[in-house]
């Protein structure tokens, strides 16, 4: 049976304005007449998932490609391009979208323009009704597009605060809430400073209450030596009761930790920095050749003026006055 009988055969038509959807059977025309009016009754039984379907074999095809893992000894893939896919009906979408030579099965009866998708045709349809033929189920607005209203049900999507129960439309003023609101949890009732952290509160109870502050005695005699942390207590004991020192193998130092032995062999394998030291007569350095010697000026090279003409010229003659008596 060609594809033209079996159009001659869809006779139930949708009767909603702005849909040309053509049926074979009328439960068929039942079933999708579910889709305009936003009712669907099968919803997907496993936790934290909100989907719902107009039909029970949707349902199916959902909890087996997304819940249920593919057997691996029976896979859908297309004989064309080899394409797996987890059911038989997602593969028969994609070969009749993809490998049929007229791939834009969805025709407008208007203007006879094909489309590869049923949404697409649609929206498109806008253009000759007028109607838009996506609604929002919340607030019953309506886009001509299915990007458009998938868009605009971000803004009903709300994010919900698990320490006061307050919601928000976005998950940035959520962020922000719990950073404000929630962070700086734990509070000094002798200052009132607020401190995100418990182990920071507890360090700074410390300085309220210096007699309750846990300390650590040296156990052996004749050391009196105390300390804050145990850590360091179990240091001091390695260190000057059992004589455990971190030594180093180039010059022998002996260091208290691993972490200062590991700084301190920094110091032997780092090149060492040659100095520029400025050589005297006793380091050899050689005097010079015109020591004690006048100086050539390169101006006066340059302006072609002997030194000696220099020298007449700034002598200047003394000359004898006269004696003459007042």
């Amino acid at each position: 049976m060609d594809q033209q009988e079996q159009d001659l055969k869809k006779i139930y038509a949708c009767p909603f304005s702005g849909c040309t959807s053509v049926f074979n059977r009328p439960y068929r025309l039942e079933q999708h007449q579910l889709v305009h009016i936003n009712f669907k009754p099968f919803a997907c039984p496993e936790p934290n998932c909100s989907k719902t379907y107009t039909n029970k074999s949707h349902l199916d095809r959902h909890i087996k490609s997304a819940h249920k893992e593919i057997e691996t000894d029976f896979i859908y893939s297309c004989p064309k391009c080899m394409k797996k896919y987890a059911n038989r009906q997602n593969l028969k979408r994609h070969i009749k979208v993809s490998h049929i030579e007229n791939n834009k099965p969805f025709s407008c009866d208007m203007c006879r323009v094909n489309f590869k998708k049923k949404h697409q045709l649609r929206a498109h349809m806008h253009v000759h009704n007028g109607i838009k033929s996506f609604r929002c189920p919340y607030c019953d607005k309506e886009f001509v597009t299915l990007y458009e209203k998938k868009k605009h049900m971000r803004n009903h999507k709300t994010y919900l605060c698990e320490h006061c129960d307050i919601k928000f439309n976005r998950w940035t003023e959520l962020t922000t809430h719990k950073r404000k609101e929630h962070q700086s949890e734990y509070i000094c009732h002798e200052c009132g400073k607020l401190y995100r952290k418990r182990s920071h509160i507890i360090r700074h109870l410390k300085k309220h209450f210096p007699s309750r502050r846990k300390t650590f005695s040296c156990p052996y005699e004749s050391c009196n030596r105390k300390y804050s942390r145990n850590s360091n207590l179990q240091q001091h004991i390695r260190i000057k009761h059992l004589g455990l020192t971190f030594d180093c193998s180039t010059c022998g130092a002996k260091l208290s930790t691993k972490s200062t032995l590991k700084e301190h062999m920094k110091r032997h394998t780092r090149p060492k920095i040659i100095k520029n030291v400025k050589k005297t007569l006793k380091s050899g350095r050689k005097k010079r050749k015109d020591e004690n010697t006048m100086k050539k000026s390169s101006a006066l090279k340059l302006a072609g003026i002997s030194e000696k003409d220099v020298i007449e010229t700034s002598i200047v003659p003394i000359v004898e006055k006269p004696f003459v008596c007042c």
